[in-house]
């Protein structure tokens, strides 16, 4: 099916030799799906779905209409869930944000391998008093076996160091869990399991709330909200199927919506309002409480027209299945190219040599070239290359330095000194200078204190400055690194053309 749908659809947009691979930024939509969205719009009439006229009625009744097909699409109950329109998942993040119950006594937990529009949640945590800790899987995993919920492992401390007590303004005090249900850097898929697990951990003095970054889960991965409930799940439908741009979603428990606090209201969101007066009553419905002015109606109403495509492609299951399958494969080529010295081309991070890999690893391969002697190939050189020979690739931190600073073994002390010096991944600073022990693996380096220096020399009886000193040195280390994701229009010429140019341009390449 894809073999002959690719070239009308998305291959008549592309040179001969352009391979696609930068699903995870943005997908690629389809030429009918376009066809069909300028069809309906020439063949209709809208108009803003807030008044009673021809075009307004029909309006709204499309926008509800895909409402109730986002739903259908998530197996979600819609007496239990509602789908709010945000202009992305960073809108709808945002929106949890900053309408979220938060108090002095309120902890904002998150793995630290989320997207920054995660991490940016948490100053809206910490502006109302509460507190924020960064975790890693291994936490979480400890965290949701313990069978004690009252006493856990967030019990955090206050600046004098005893456990905070309970200070909520009003009823109990409320937490939030946010993860990635796959993580936008690697690709590695975390266990939905934590949603209830996690939740579990609620009392009547302290509830926890979980939230969930799909945004890169749903496009090649299926999410049933009939099997797992969270509270709130943010996605970008253009990373889905690439139209349209500047839509998203928050889908949004009906009982957790009911504990947001709204500050700011607006056209659409208000039943009642008095200019003069501070008075207002919101709407009812969750989902018009929280969108505020009119929906980007003509947007909404051409997200049936992706959906279309994905079920024309045997629907989400089947998209699940092509992407792994060109993932393995690209794995195990990639894997396995060598240097004539016999050493690796690539270092690949994530969880692709798992027997489980299917559970537990995504459409991404991120990775960084190596030289014969081990050290790391330019990233943006690689990225200036491979756009020259057509591949469409990414490069940097990718917008999650959690992850990205984890796999490539910077401290995050290293990283705040590069305040005012780098503004993201399009500059050109792209190597940090950092100092390393000698004696610790290179894969993962640890940085060195002075105090930690003197110790390593005294338990050598080797005097700092002296020749035979060989307790440290000093060793750059990259800032990003290379990603290519896979989605549901990737082929198997795409997966062998990345593999044939990576090895021969870079095998026993040393500049």
């Amino acid at each position: 099916m894809l073999d002959q749908l690719y070239p009308c659809e998305v291959g008549c947009r592309m040179k001969p030799n352009e391979h696609y691979m930068d699903y995870t930024g943005s997908s690629v939509y389809c030429q009918s799906q376009i066809e069909q969205v300028f069809d309906e719009l020439r063949s209709h009439m809208f108009g803003n779905p807030h008044s009673a006229n021809p075009s307004s009625s029909m309006t709204g009744e499309k926008v509800e209409e895909v409402r109730d097909l986002v739903l259908q699409y998530f197996n979600a109950d819609p007496a239990e869930y509602q789908v709010v329109f945000t202009r992305s998942t960073t809108g709808a993040l945002k929106l949890v944000g900053e309408t979220f119950p938060w108090s002095k006594s309120s902890t904002f937990a998150y793995l630290r391998e989320n997207h920054n529009s995660v991490l940016g949640m948490r100053e809206y945590a910490l502006e109302a008093g509460g507190q924020f800790k960064a975790v890693n899987e291994t936490f979480v995993e400890a965290w949701a076996a313990e069978e004690e919920c009252g006493s856990n492992l967030l019990q955090l401390t206050g600046p004098d160091g005893a456990v905070r007590q309970l200070q909520g303004e009003q009823g109990p005090v409320y937490n939030l869990f946010a993860f990635p249900a796959e993580d936008n850097f690697a690709g590695v898929k975390y266990p939905l399991r934590w949603i209830q697990q996690i939740k579990s951990k609620s009392t009547d003095s302290a509830q926890w709330r979980v939230l969930v970054d799909a945004a890169a889960y749903v496009p090649t991965q299926p999410l049933d909200l009939s099997q797992v409930s969270p509270d709130f799940v943010a996605l970008s439908f253009y990373k889905v199927f690439g139209y349209p741009t500047g839509l998203g979603a928050l889908i949004v428990r009906v009982d957790a919506a009911e504990i947001l606090r709204k500050t700011f209201w607006g056209g659409g969101a208000v039943s009642l309002a008095t200019s003069s007066d501070d008075f207002h009553v919101l709407k009812c419905r969750p989902a018009d409480k929280l969108e505020d002015g009119t929906v980007n109606f003509l947007d909404i109403i051409a997200l049936k027209h992706g959906f279309a495509m994905i079920e024309r492609l045997g629907g989400i299951r089947a998209i699940q299945s092509h992407v792994h399958a060109l993932t393995d494969y690209l794995y195990n080529q990639l894997s396995n190219l060598r240097h004539s010295n016999g050493k690796p081309m690539l270092r690949i991070f994530g969880k692709h040599h798992y027997p489980t890999a299917k559970d537990v690893q995504g459409g991404i391969l991120n990775f960084e070239v190596l030289r014969p002697n081990g050290s790391v190939f330019s990233y943006k050189t690689f990225e200036r290359e491979a756009a020259d020979a057509g591949f469409h690739v990414r490069t940097g931190a990718e917008c999650n330095p959690g992850a990205c600073y984890s796999y490539l073994g910077i401290e995050e002390h290293e990283i705040k000194s590069l305040a005012g010096k780098k503004e993201g991944c399009h500059d050109d600073v792209e190597f940090i200078t950092v100092e390393r022990s000698k004696t610790l693996p290179a894969g993962k380096p640890a940085a060195l204190s002075s105090f930690d220096m003197l110790q390593l020399t005294s338990s050598t009886a080797v005097g700092l400055g002296h020749p035979a000193e060989v307790a440290s040195q000093w060793i750059e280390v990259p800032l990003g690194s290379i990603r290519a994701s896979l989605g549901y229009m990737s082929t198997w010429e795409d997966a062998y053309a990345l593999v044939k140019f990576i090895d021969s341009n870079y095998k026993d390449r040393s500049k």
